[in-house]
């Protein structure tokens, strides 16, 4: 047998090295929780004899949320109303907690209709400051992610419990 070489043993180590440092760097870089990505939920909304669609849009980074709601009367193109909601998000287990920092209405087109466009208000802002009235700036929720769905309670009102319409959500990952 042969002695290997000291040369081809700092080789091999070399090699072996980087090969480690690639491979737990690209780990590292791909495992995104798998809360994180843009997710829909579509439902209809019944008001007397009018049906309207609507659809929530929610984007969720590892420290951000960004929520849009459309609200389009059945069989029409036209957005009725737009609310958006954005702010920090910081993830503990299985709960969520939103922090609002900035609300949203949709930009109007020459016609005076909604757009699929939102202007965001921040935090201290008059607009936001008429949103705030009625809703809460902090909401806890508690969700489950797969590859496909994302599953959320939140208690938006803070009236003890989440049956109310939209507080238990099986949003669609886009």
């Amino acid at each position: 047998m042969e002695p290997i070489s000291k040369s081809c043993t700092i080789g091999s180590i070399a090699v072996i090295a980087v090969l480690f440092l690639t491979l737990t760097t690209c780990e590292r870089l791909r495992e995104d929780p798998l809360y994180v990505g843009s997710w829909q939920y579509k439902d209809k909304l019944y008001v007397g004899d009018i049906t309207y669609n609507t659809t929530r849009t929610l984007i969720l980074t590892k420290t951000t949320y960004e929520e849009v709601y459309v609200l389009q009367r059945d069989n029409s193109s036209v957005i009725s109303a737009l609310l958006g909601l954005k702010g920090d998000l910081t993830v503990s287990g299985n709960e969520m907690t939103f922090k609002l920092s900035a609300v949203g209405e949709c930009v109007k087109d020459a016609s005076q209709n909604c757009t699929n466009t939102v202007q965001w208000f921040a935090k201290g802002s008059a607009t936001y400051n008429t949103y705030i009235q009625y809703m809460q700036e902090t909401v806890n929720g508690d969700f489950e992610a797969d590859e496909d769905y994302l599953w959320l309670v939140r208690d938006s009102n803070q009236d003890g419990d989440a049956e109310d319409d939209g507080e238990d959500i099986e949003y669609e990952r886009l």
